[in-house]
């Protein structure tokens, strides 16, 4: 639990107190880590920033005094969504089709099993980058270029030799 409280307490500290060594046990609460985490700032011109109107919200008013202003929301909660989607989906399938496939072998009489784990096993000893281009050209081929189902399905080919463990 020490660390997630450590992580906890890094996103309420300000930049420099998050990043001062030794660390910091007490210190003043901040947002400007969750302000930066959920909008896109950007550099202006004193001139620029001069013709503005006062900050309506807190996190214009730290940005503010970085000469930024707010442009926008932040891309980094859907990117995360993305990726726990991904992570969820690849490694549920993993461990399902490992899972699977781990009690093929131990109950049932298949033939050339020892080949077969050998060879779900040798794909950890492949290196990824010998295969990328072919994927590449199946992957586009199929449509499942630059989609998520085309993640989930390779991330499961790639992990699911450890679902069998």
């Amino acid at each position: 639990m020490v660390p997630l409280l450590w992580i906890l307490l890094a996103g309420i500290k300000s930049p420099s107190d998050s990043i001062s060594y030794p660390p910091k046990l007490a210190f003043t609460p901040a947002i400007e880590g969750y302000c930066n985490l959920f909008s896109t700032r950007s550099r202006q011109t004193a001139e620029y920033m001069a013709t503005l109107p006062p900050p309506s919200s807190p996190c214009e008013e730290i940005a503010r005094s970085h000469n930024l202003v707010i442009a926008g929301p932040s891309n980094d909660v859907p990117r995360f969504m993305n990726s726990f989607v991904i992570a969820f989906g690849s490694t549920f399938c993993a461990v399902v089709l490992g899972t699977l496939a781990a009690y093929g072998f131990s109950r049932l009489r298949v033939p050339l099993a020892d080949d077969l784990l050998f060879f779900i096993l040798s794909t950890r000893m492949m290196p990824p980058i010998a295969v990328a281009i072919p994927i590449y050209l199946m992957y586009r081929a199929l449509g499942l270029s630059d989609t998520k189902l085309g993640m989930i399905l390779l991330y499961t080919a790639v992990n699911v030799s450890l679902g069998r463990a």
